[in-house]
């Protein structure tokens, strides 16, 4: 059986300690550094938020509307659905049920829950990032083998093209 080549027992199949540290380290410093600009959004928003003397004020404050409708937990692939009534409707429920009750606090309140909405969609597309990376690998260690073993076959590269490996 050919696969005996490459395996003789179930511990074949686990990934050394280094490996799996070596790609979590590598995901956590992806994560930071498509995190960063969410930072600086919130960090934006908070001194836009800070000129409103209570949260009815934001309500009126357009160029912050897009950061109150993440705040509000609506993601960006979910606000392509909304009409602007569900937007409006979605900040006021925001105010109305989270940043009135916090108080003097209203403006940290409301950008921890940014941040939230915002966390979850990097949690996200680090999700799709990792499969990818972990796709990119596969397929280079079977194209490895393949060319490495003199077979001829075809695959399909990134822009649809089939090509001929040698």
């Amino acid at each position: 059986m050919p696969f005996l080549q490459h395996l003789t027992g179930a511990s074949d199949l686990i990934t050394p300690y280094s490996a799996t540290r070596a790609g979590f380290v590598a995901q956590a410093l992806e994560k930071n550094r498509r995190g960063t600009p969410f930072i600086q959004q919130a960090r934006d928003l908070k001194a836009a938020a800070q000129l409103a003397s209570s949260p009815n004020d934001l309500l009126g404050m357009t160029q912050i509307r897009a950061s109150l409708l993440t705040a509000a937990g609506v993601s960006d692939k979910a606000d392509v659905h909304l009409q602007p009534a569900d937007r409006t409707a979605a900040i006021a429920n925001l105010v109305e049920n989270f940043l009135l009750p916090a108080g003097s606090g209203f403006v940290d309140e409301l950008v921890y829950r940014f941040l939230l909405t915002r966390g979850d969609s990097l949690g996200g597309s680090m999700r799709n990032y990792t499969g990818a990376v972990a796709q990119q690998r596969l397929s280079a260690a079977i194209l490895a083998r393949l060319r490495n073993q003199g077979s001829r076959f075809l695959w399909r590269r990134e822009d649809g093209v089939w090509a001929r490996a040698p």
